[in-house]
């Protein structure tokens, strides 16, 4: 049937809802308000280990920090209750909660109690004049520092992780000796979180690294979901991730193969095997997230801990075990930046033609079951934002 006279011209289909937040700031702004919401992981407990340490990072769109004071520790936004100047600037530091604009200071609450002039300034005391921080939660727990912002009925951390909690426990023991770096990729989030998700790019991304064998077989991937979460092994048996988790619960746990565990939102540890030396093989855990910084922009944080998650061998053989682990520790980033390099580049790709997205992903339910999980997840929690808050019962 021919339009109709004057009819308008079809317009542009409508981008995926699952692509939405990577080409509208408006979805990606409502997208981390509600993400804000979760337990998410910022940085590791060593960062923040001694009294006055903080570390700066982003939590649902917006710039916080986490600081020690004493045995506790505290999250604030970055934003000074004066006249709105960030109070950290750089990535991690050590010292008091002052603003660089007016030298405001804040004490472990977040109430400004240090004012210059402040009776002639304000007419009363800093006390009286009720300036403070905006608070977020902060938890740690197996070396890492987990955030979110605070709301009704919020679940505790424990709950958040649920069976995942053992398996963090075993590979990101405190106390660890670690590398850190940081870089900003031009690509959304969620692009660069379900790259940690997909085990069928490895011989197109990485023909020299982990894709040097060829194509997986289905027969050798076992995957496992816990709660918003998901597990990936490569281990042999009938259920190894429950295998690793029953040995994990014991204390008993012992790497053996390629394991990844991916806490939602964007977080992921994978262990992986290095070299074998004298009859030790030695592995290393990379901890990573990709901070969302804008619909179109994101920045990796990445963490090599030193292995092994081995017990220490007696005698001489000990000796070359520490001696061979801290060789390892010096070459494993270099092709940890080259992996997650090849990785974002892809990324990167997506990102240009993110406003073209019209369509669900055609997942390969072999090799790309969890970024199916992922987006069920995502879904369901952007609706919960959405639903209003229960009423509470009277007091």
């Amino acid at each position: 049937m021919p339009a109709a006279p004057n009819a308008p011209a079809p317009g542009p289909a409508e981008v995926a809802a699952w692509a939405r937040a990577a080409s509208d700031p408006a979805a990606f702004a409502a997208e981390q308000q509600a993400l804000g919401r979760v337990w998410t992981f910022l940085c590791l407990d060593a960062e923040v280990a001694e009294d006055g340490q903080w570390f700066r990072t982003d939590l649902g769109g917006r710039s916080v920090f986490i600081q020690r004071f004493g045995d506790r520790l505290r999250g604030f936004e970055n934003v000074c209750a004066h006249r709105f100047h960030p109070i950290r600037r750089e990535r991690s530091g050590k010292g008091a909660v002052v603003c660089a604009f007016h030298h405001w200071r804040y004490n472990a609450e977040g109430q400004a109690l240090g004012i210059p002039v402040c009776d002639e300034a304000y007419g009363c005391l800093p006390k009286q004049l009720g300036a403070r921080l905006k608070s977020i939660e902060v938890e740690a727990f197996a070396g890492l520092v987990f955030g979110r912002f605070p709301h009704p009925g919020g679940e505790s951390l424990a709950d958040f992780l649920g069976d995942a909690a053992p398996i963090l426990a075993a590979l990101c023991p405190p106390g660890q000796a670690f590398t850190r770096f940081c870089a900003e990729v031009p690509a959304n989030w969620k692009f660069l979180t379900h790259v940690t998700l997909d085990d069928y790019h490895i011989v197109a991304v990485h023909p020299s690294t982990f894709g040097a064998n060829g194509y997986l077989k289905a027969k050798d991937v076992t995957y496992a979901r816990f709660g918003r979460h998901s597990a990936y092994t490569t281990e042999p048996g009938d259920d190894p991730v429950a295998g690793v988790l029953a040995d994990c619960r014991a204390g008993t746990y012992r790497a053996r193969d390629y394991f990844i565990m991916n806490l939602f939102p964007t977080f992921g540890a994978s262990q992986f095997h290095t070299i074998t030396l004298l009859g030790r093989a030695y592995y290393s855990v990379m901890v990573l997230r990709y901070a969302p910084l804008a619909h179109d922009r994101s920045r990796l944080e990445a963490w090599l801990i030193d292995g092994p998650i081995a017990p220490p061998r007696p005698g001489l053989l000990g000796v070359f075990d520490r001696f061979a682990q801290k060789v390892v520790a010096r070459i494993v980033p270099f092709y940890a930046r080259r992996v997650l390099a090849e990785d974002n580049a892809v990324c990167e790709g997506q990102q240009t033609v993110a406003r073209q997205i019209t369509e669900d992903q055609r997942l390969s339910p072999a090799f790309e079951t969890r970024i199916g999980w992922f987006e069920e997840t995502y879904a369901a929690e952007l609706a919960a934002a959405r639903q209003p808050l229960a009423p509470q019962p009277p007091m």
